[in-house]
């Protein structure tokens, strides 16, 4: 079963970049309708959330995607079993997790939302974790059988029901309590994940694999592989989940009010990063085909195919990631205003830029890490950059405020990012070449973006007047940059080597 890598994530791209845009308008819509004190509340809630769909669902897309696609890359397979085995322990396992939650629905409202008021709405959010866990599983099949229009248009019919769900509700009905907030979130994901299962259930008569044998895996010997992703996976959940239930403390703590504490989480949440991550859709798209190509690749012992493969992603998305942070170093400020954020929003997007390519760099170097197995490796280094950031924001939020938030996000990418190249390096032979990887994009995105400031100064047109001047200067500015990039590369020769394409 061969994928075109390049047309699934353009395909996915399209329609992922489209979901995000309209995520983005959500998001400045609701900061705009409740308030950015609510959208506190909401991220909290979220948060929590995320946290308990990971732990039931036991990231059961990236064990469907990661194994079945291990499996079709073997000569006796029966792919079809495993999605059974995928189905069984995480039904197993998110039923478990929705009665506990449940029974606990007082305690996790005092404890992690600080409101004991939200024991309904909480007990309403574990009914949805079973559907969540079913949508996940058939997209991570889906995504091994390379159906990626299917994936595709699942994102988009969850997104899409549940961003009108949400608009209708807090246009019609706009929540006046947190409870309120809660239940319009439980509500809206419940219609939306039951809407997505449905779509998914029709489409599975069209997902024909062949079935060539004796299935690989014993449900004995999948549960044994599967845990690790697990526990993995659940800890990172735990981590961020924590990790945003200290952030309003520790505002607090630094002179701020229970009000402010939770506008400033809401602003940064809701608009600074969304606003840094959406040109990231490229890579959230090709992450999810990475870890199958990888693992197919890692199961057929195709090791010159993993390092091309790991090569080209990593050097692409530091290309286009050097130049979504000049366009945000030269606009964050008007970008964030434009969404509602204001001057903070603004002001730190522009600050946080400088991290980006880190940020984008963790999207495929955990693919490919996956990918080749090495969960262990995943998981170790993801606690240790959380505690990394953990430590930075009960240090440094209480005395510098809301620009501690930014320090914990640079001390904790950049050290988990180096730690993930390295790895990277010495499990697929991957070359890492300073010029190459970075002073070529540096160079070029300086060059070019001088080179445009001049010409509308010369034109006497600021681009950051309006946003049709914006659009302008990156539409201009990014032909010159990769063809610049271009002719430095062309005049700094590396040593030929075999490829497999």
């Amino acid at each position: 079963m061969k994928r075109n890598i390049l047309k699934d994530t353009l395909l996915l791209t399209f329609i992922q970049l489209f979901l995000d845009g309209i995520g983005l308008l959500l998001n400045s819509f609701m900061t705009k309708h409740l308030g950015a004190e609510a959208i506190g509340i909401f991220t909290l809630t979220n948060s929590f959330f995320q946290l308990a769909s990971m732990i039931a669902g036991g990231n059961v897309f990236l064990c469907a995607s990661r194994f079945i696609s291990e499996e079709l890359g073997k000569p006796s397979r029966n792919p079809r079993k495993v999605l059974a085995y995928c189905l069984e322990t995480s039904l197993v396992l998110s039923l478990t997790v929705s009665l506990l939650i449940i029974l606990f629905a007082p305690w996790c409202g005092r404890q992690f939302l600080h409101d004991s008021g939200l024991t309904s709405p909480i007990r309403l959010m574990a009914i949805s974790l079973p559907l969540v866990t079913l949508v996940s599983c058939f997209k991570g099949y889906f995504n091994a059988c390379c159906k990626t229009g299917i994936c595709a248009a699942a994102d988009a019919i969850d997104f899409l029901v549940h961003a009108i769900l949400t608009m209708g509700m807090i246009y019609f009905f706009p929540p006046k309590t947190n409870a309120g907030i809660c239940f319009m979130m439980a509500f809206c994901t419940i219609s939306c994940e039951l809407i997505t299962l449905i779509f998914l259930l029709c489409c599975l008569p069209f997902c024909q694999t062949e079935t060539t044998g004796k299935v690989s895996l014993s449900l004995k010997k999948y549960i044994f592989s599967a845990v690790p992703v697990m526990a993995g996976s659940a800890l990172t959940s735990f981590l961020s989940a924590a990790n945003d239930a200290l952030v309003p403390i520790t505002l607090k703590q630094s002179g701020n009010s229970n009000a402010e504490a939770l506008s400033q989480f809401g602003i940064f949440e809701a608009i600074v990063i969304p606003v840094l991550f959406f040109p990231s859709t490229i890579f959230v798209s090709l992450s999810g085909i990475l870890v199958t190509e990888t693992a197919r690749e890692n199961a057929a012992h195709h090791h010159a195919r993993i390092t091309c493969i790991a090569e080209k992603a990593v050097q692409k998305t530091i290309l286009f990631a050097v130049f979504v942070t000049e366009i945000f170093i030269l606009f964050g400020n008007e970008i964030g205003e434009w969404l509602g954020g204001g001057v903070a929003a603004g002001k730190t997007i522009a600050f946080i830029a400088p991290v980006v390519p880190f940020i984008y760099l963790e999207i495929i170097l955990e693919s490919i890490i996956k990918g080749i197995g090495s969960q262990a490796f995943s998981s170790l280094n993801y606690l240790a950059e959380y505690v990394v950031r953990i430590s930075c924001v009960l240090i440094f939020i209480p005395i510098l405020g809301f620009y501690g938030i930014v320090l914990s996000y640079y001390a904790s990418n950049i050290f988990g990012n180096v730690s993930r190249i390295i790895h990277v390096i010495k499990k697929t032979g991957m070359e890492f070449s300073f010029v190459k990887f970075l002073g070529i994009p540096l160079f070029s995105a300086v060059l070019s973006g001088e080179f445009m400031i001049m010409i509308f100064h010369v034109l006497h047109i600021p681009p950051e007047t309006n946003l049709f001047s914006m659009i302008c200067f990156i539409l201009l500015c990014c032909p010159v940059y990769l063809m610049i990039q271009k002719e430095l590369f062309s005049l700094s020769p590396t040593p030929e080597k075999s490829r497999l394409h």
